[in-house]
């Protein structure tokens, strides 16, 4: 098995799907980041995403590649200032 066919096994066991939708209005269910943020991280190249279309289509699907985001905002998480629940602040 290929190192892709595994990953993407791996994420399929886990409950989630490897591809998905934008939301058509409000954030994602999986994520809860809008259409339009979606669209802008995978023009910074911050998340992947891929468009399906045919050549010559003008309107295709674009798809945003959930791993990546979730990673995305795992980075952001880790150079947050979070607020320490224990401490009480």
């Amino acid at each position: 098995m290929t190192k892709l066919a595994q990953e993407l096994t791996a994420e399929l066991s886990r409950g989630l799907p490897v591809w998905i939708r934008p939301p058509k209005n409000g954030p994602d269910h999986y994520c809860g980041i809008t259409r339009s943020k979606l669209y802008l991280l995978a023009k910074e190249g911050k998340i992947r995403s891929a468009s399906i279309r045919d050549p010559g289509q003008i309107k295709g699907t674009r798809l945003f590649h959930l791993q990546s985001i979730l990673d995305f905002i795992e980075s952001r998480e880790a150079g947050s200032d979070r607020i320490d629940n224990r401490s009480g602040q």
